[in-house]
């Protein structure tokens, strides 16, 4: 892989790893559903140009608009906002990687050898062990809720390789138009948003869900596409445990995450596993 393609790919984790950010300070704005529309309000404004019909693929497409958009990003965004410790969540979400291959093993028939199995063991083992850390009820509902987003995303991460020549900014334009009315639905019924929660929001304020839309889903999901277009998986996918990393550093430096032995520990575990499994990951 060229130097050129390996900065890509550390500023395609760099942008996700900061999306943690974003959504931190986003949600202290704007509640947390209230943030998951507006970004994707402004991912389809963007990609409405490359919206286009998919013949025969629809259903799916729908599945996937509803597990990524109405499912993943809310929950994962409202467990940001309850989290105190930015870093946990993080690491928390890589829960996506042993969830994908246990669901691909479950519904499509893969089988994984030995090495992966203890992997993904060694993943759950390591979010566990981040659990025990945690002090409050609040962290525990983060820890939670950030594993629940990750079982939508491994859904929705199963159907989209079911899809068949569907452009990478169709696919996001779709789940961007399926996911803003539900979330928006559902702020509206749930944390009573109105207009006034849009207009009292000081228009700098804006920036956390526009770089949500932007810097994370066009830009990183984007590069990742492209990437493993010209690359074999395996040789893309373990760089995704990059993303977790930024996202500890950025939790440490702008939010003061105290990360204890334990913490590190657990960490480990899950990020090593997340590894090993994207790392023998087949061939494409």
């Amino acid at each position: 892989m060229p130097n050129s393609h390996i900065l890509l790919l550390i500023a395609c984790n760099l942008s996700w790893g900061f999306n943690f950010v974003a959504g931190k300070i986003g949600t202290d704005v704007f509640p947390p559903l209230l943030f998951s529309a507006v970004r994707f309000g402004f991912v389809i404004v963007l990609l409405l140009p490359f919206l286009r019909w998919v013949p025969g693929q629809m259903g799916r497409i729908l599945a996937i608009g509803l597990a990524l958009g109405a499912g993943h990003y809310p929950i994962m965004f409202y467990a940001i906002h309850k989290g105190d410790v930015l870093s946990m969540v993080a690491i928390a979400s890589q829960l996506v990687v042993p969830l994908s291959t246990l669901l691909a093993v479950i519904l499509l028939g893969e089988r994984i050898k030995l090495v992966r199995s203890l992997a993904i063991a060694l993943c759950f083992l390591g979010v566990v062990t981040i659990g025990f850390e945690a002090v409050g009820p609040d962290d525990i509902l983060a820890l939670s809720l950030a594993a629940a987003a990750a079982l939508a995303m491994a859904i929705a991460t199963i159907l989209m390789r079911q899809l068949k020549s569907v452009g990478v900014f169709n696919i996001q334009a779709w789940i961007a138009l399926i996911a803003t009315p539900v979330i928006t639905i559902l702020s509206l019924s749930i944390e009573q948003t109105g207009v006034a929660d849009l207009t009292s929001v000081a228009i700098t304020d804006y920036w956390s869900p526009l770089y949500s839309g932007v810097g994370a889903t066009i830009f990183g999901h984007g590069v990742m596409y492209w990437l493993l277009q010209k690359h074999p998986i395996n040789q893309v996918t373990p760089f995704i445990t990059l993303s977790t990393v930024f996202a500890v550093v950025f939790g440490i430096w702008l939010f003061n995450d105290e990360l204890t032995l334990q913490f590190i520990v657990g960490g480990m575990m899950t990020l090593t596993g997340v590894f090993i499994i994207s790392k023998r990951a087949k061939p494409s």
